[in-house]
């Protein structure tokens, strides 16, 4: 068959093909353990001595160890931004954005060819996932972020290109389960969005082209995984860096956030490695009350290891979801700059809790407008299904058994729902 469902997601990506005309989730990476994941994580890496470029776990792990390069990640957050239609310089060239994913939509086609075998046709129609905002503000940059990821997948090699929404996706998955006639809410809180949509799942009309009459609502709001990790670092980390400490010589005003805030944002974190941005620090160092932290800042940018930092981070949080304190190794970020002395950071679920309070508040009033949008409740609810890696944190769950007491609480894979759901979708609209 030369069909596939692909969830190019902002944190991970998963695709799902038929093999020997049975859906699979392909194998894309093996992890430190030796075990292959069907997940792959949305980054990539370009090899400056080599010129070559990686993906995934092996992306991550390349620059990690210090190998001169150019990592990106998070790169579905630039669909739905004004510059989207930018170039970044990669070593002594410019690439489009545009190009720089089709290098990793590519590389998941490719991955799943080679995994449906030698004997098996092209991958030609593809249902890709999108969220159901790439832009909640704006409808025309929302299209356009659409469009942009369509001509992406026909530059891999995909004829047929069609979308769905995410959360409808997981709908489809979770469907496979259901034993009679409900009414579901499905979350889909990823790296980037969350995602709802209420729909009538049953049985017998699982596989029908034309569920329009069952779906309710769909909402979404920008918000996910990535800007939690952007909260908890700027709470919790940055201060160590200077952020929000006086200026000696202008009473009242601290040292300027925009840094802090694009340290602590993935696809701006390279923007801070320009020279000029470090010759700005360096006029700030005579003028601010602690030059031991902004002597950390200026290392970390000399040594290129603000991506190194916010994958602590987003370790720290994932941590969190499941004990109530962690370290963050700050001292490694310095082993080979012994002149910066910086301590070990303890974090703990409540501080977690506390940055991101306001964000959770956000996506749970947009899930409020979701139910309003329907004209329900939540005691019309029958089953919540929830995906997505961010919908296993603590405070994220406690809000959704507060807000959905009576209703059936289903946890799906929180990787792969999204991705199973494309495939049966593909084999419903090109089979």
């Amino acid at each position: 068959m030369t069909i596939c469902g692909l969830d190019f997601g902002t944190s991970n990506s998963t695709v799902g093909v038929l093999k020997q005309n049975l859906p699979t989730m392909v194998p894309l990476e093996q992890d430190p353990n030796g075990e292959w994941q069907t997940t792959l994580p949305s980054a990539l890496f370009f090899g400056f001595e080599d010129d070559t470029v990686s993906f995934g776990r092996n992306a991550i792990e390349r620059y990690t160890v210090g190998e001169p390069g150019r990592l990106l990640r998070s790169m579905k957050s630039l669909l739905g931004g004004s510059f989207m239609g930018d170039k970044t310089q990669v070593k002594n060239r410019l690439y489009s954005f545009d190009e720089i994913i089709g290098f990793f939509v590519g590389s998941l086609k490719t991955q799943a060819e080679a995994f449906t075998g030698p004997d098996s046709p092209a991958l030609k129609s593809v249902v890709m996932g999108r969220p159901v905002y790439f832009n909640d503000t704006d409808p025309k940059l929302d299209q356009a972020a659409q469009d942009h990821l369509a001509e992406i997948a026909r530059l891999a090699g995909f004829t047929d290109i069609s979308f769905q929404y995410e959360p409808i996706a997981a709908a489809m998955d979770y469907e496979q389960q259901v034993s009679k006639e409900e009414l579901a809410l499905i979350i889909d809180i990823g790296g980037g969005t969350s995602d709802f949509t209420l729909i009538r799942l049953s049985p017998d009309r699982h596989g029908i082209a034309d569920r329009q009459q069952d779906f309710l609502a769909n909402h979404g709001v920008h918000l996910g995984g990535t800007d939690f990790d952007a909260r908890l670092s700027i709470n919790s980390i940055m201060p160590e860096f200077g952020m929000g400490m006086p200026m000696t010589d202008k009473p009242g005003l601290d040292m300027p956030g925009s840094y802090y805030f694009d340290l602590a944002t993935w696809h701006k974190i390279h923007l801070l490695y320009d020279r000029r941005i470090l010759m700005e620090l360096k006029n700030f160092r005579p003028i601010v009350s602690d030059k031991m932290r902004l002597d950390r800042l200026m290392e970390l940018l000399i040594e290129r290891k603000g991506h190194q930092l916010a994958s602590l981070v987003e370790k720290a949080k994932i941590e969190l979801s499941s004990t109530s304190a962690t370290t963050i190794d700050l001292e490694s970020l310095f082993e080979d700059s012994p002149a910066i002395e910086i301590d070990n950071c303890q974090l703990t679920q409540s501080q977690l809790k506390e940055s991101l309070t306001r964000d959770i508040e956000k996506i749970f009033s947009t899930l409020q407008e979701t139910l309003t949008q329907a004209g329900l409740t939540h005691q019309n609810i029958d089953t919540v299904f929830t995906t997505g890696g961010s919908t296993a944190l603590p405070m994220i769950q406690a809000c959704i058994n507060s807000a959905f007491p009576d209703a059936r609480l289903i946890t799906g894979d929180l990787y792969n729902s999204v991705g199973s759901g494309l495939l049966m979708e593909a084999q419903i609209r090109y089979q």
